[in-house]
């Protein structure tokens, strides 16, 4: 394997060992306190790809559901939807809350507005 594949391997692993981030969810409340979604810094391109994908098709709010199932973690770093959750998150939960969720996220990913534009 080249020098060049390692480091660029090791300094991704790096990147998402870092402390996760954390959002606060006022909206959303457990046992009395406002819900936490915790996050890593970015996807990986198998999921940025999917989530690509769903949005090159005119699916902006599968791709933003997606990427909430993607990214959305708890305290230890667990996930905390299912993309069996996916229905159920579309149907039954605040697009504009999932929406600013994700959008609280940040990182690299695409945003809603530039899903729109591809």
């Amino acid at each position: 394997m080249s020098e060049i594949l390692n480091a660029a391997k090791l300094q991704f692993r790096e990147r998402m060992s870092a402390p996760l981030g954390r959002i606060s969810i006022p909206e959303w409340t457990v046992d009395g306190k406002p819900a936490e979604i915790f996050f890593r810094p970015t996807m990986n391109f198998k999921q940025q790809g999917e989530v690509l994908r769903l949005a090159s098709e005119g699916k902006q709010a599968e791709a933003v559901v997606l990427t909430l199932i993607f990214r959305a973690l708890d305290a230890d770093g667990k996930p905390l939807f299912r993309k069996v959750n996916q229905t159920e998150i579309l149907n039954e939960m605040d697009p504009d809350l999932i929406g600013r969720i994700v959008g609280e996220m940040g990182g690299d990913d695409l945003t809603i507005e530039e899903m729109e534009k591809n």
